[in-house]
């Protein structure tokens, strides 16, 4: 294809993926439907500009990879190294409660370095916990077609409402591994429901699965999300994410292939850092853990500081906020929400995710690797199953 061609295609496929994208969003479709409709509109958008300029394509999503920012990584690492590794410190207690004495390499300090670490790490751990909840109302009050999945946590709350050993379970093992094992716990206990009523259903009861929600829904601004807003959100969330990735790449001489955008059909979809990842899985299991680790803790550090700027913006606005007063309150509110649920799946032991190399860290023995990863994939899976009936 010849270069002066390339551009006039490339916009003419953008301008018919945009008509099709605003069709799909003003079409009398289920929140479902516009979201497989307007996701093919992206990935077919995005698959043919990769193909006109060659580049790197997954789905519809291509990379837009630079060799700018890596200097700034690199000089953030440098600037404040015992800093990034105190940060990332934190981000294994929040993320693994008590494992993370054992995904930090069980360190011989002294009693005065194990309380700086674990007793903040230790309230923090609480305060995130406290905090998903609301990130997740929040979340579901600025999602078109929420209704049809909100229902979720109150199902899950009824079904283990009358377990009082479910509510100190969920506790000890808060302590015990931290919002990775209490985010794994509720996806499995969900799918449970789930698998029950589709028992019921095959038995002869259809009632209980017709009533069952699923429990998460997939997001993609302009569909379910404000796509301003949403897309603004989710660069933050990657952003912060891969930066933090990085710097503590950077911390530990780990090399930096490059760093960009990720772009989905026409939309910006976030950012990425490159690490060298076969160097980095030769390093000691310590440092792995908290490179990988760092973006989690990124996630938790912004969702805590956007929420503080909220909450500042709401008492500064009082009760009659303009519309676009309303506009940066649901930025800040979506950012926060986004922030701390992406980080808290994110460690959930599945391939996708950075928490199944810490589990493969942690856990040497190999078939209780694939067990933990077949047992999540499958609850997870069944969670969505009840799209399925939508």
């Amino acid at each position: 294809m010849k270069d002066n061609i390339k551009p006039v295609i490339a916009i003419a496929a953008v301008a018919i993926s945009i008509v099709i994208f605003l069709a799909v969003l003003n079409a009398q479709f289920s929140a479902v439907q516009k979201f497989i409709f307007g996701a093919l509109s992206l990935a077919g958008c995005g698959t043919a500009l990769s193909r006109i300029y060659k580049l790197e394509n997954w789905g519809g999503m291509f990379l837009l990879r630079s060799q700018k920012g890596l200097k700034f990584l690199d000089q953030m690492a440098k600037r404040h190294p015992k800093l990034w590794q105190y940060f990332a410190e934190l981000g294994m207690i929040v993320g693994y409660g008590s494992l993370a004495y054992f995904i930090m390499g069980g360190k011989s300090t002294g009693w005065k370095s194990k309380a700086a670490r674990f007793v903040p790490g230790t309230i923090l751990l609480v305060l995130v916990s406290g905090l998903l909840p609301l990130a997740m109302a929040l979340l579901l009050s600025m999602i078109r077609g929420g209704a049809e999945f909100s229902t979720a946590s109150s199902k899950f709350q009824s079904a283990t409402s009358g377990m009082d050993l479910f509510r100190y379970l969920s506790i000890a093992l808060l302590v015990f591994g931290g919002i990775t094992v209490l985010t794994t716990l509720s996806i499995v206990t969900y799918a449970g429901i789930v698998a029950a009523a589709i028992i019921s259903a095959l038995l002869g009861n259809p009632v209980p699965i017709t009533t069952t929600p699923p429990g998460g829904m997939p997001l993609l601004p302009g569909i379910n999300l404000d796509l301003v807003q949403g897309v603004a959100a989710l660069v933050v969330v990657l952003a912060v994410h891969e930066g933090m990735h990085g710097i503590l790449a950077r911390l530990y001489k780990l090399p930096l292939k490059s760093a960009g955008v990720v772009i989905f059909g026409f939309l910006p979809f976030g950012a990425f850092v490159d690490i060298d990842e076969k160097k980095l899985f030769k390093e000691k299991k310590e440092k792995q853990n908290a490179v990988l680790v760092a973006g989690t803790a990124a996630n938790f550090a912004t969702a805590i500081f956007f929420l503080l700027l909220l909450s500042l913006f709401i008492a500064i606005m009082g009760n009659s906020p303009s519309d676009l007063a309303r506009q940066v309150g649901r930025f800040l509110a979506l950012t926060f929400a986004l922030n701390i649920i992406v980080a808290s799946v994110n460690l959930v032991p599945l391939p996708m995710f950075d928490g199944y190399h810490i589990m493969r860290n942690l856990v040497p023995n190999k078939l209780a690797q694939k067990a933990i990863v077949y047992l999540v994939a499958i609850s997870f899976l069944l969670t969505l199953f009840p799209w399925l009936l939508r």
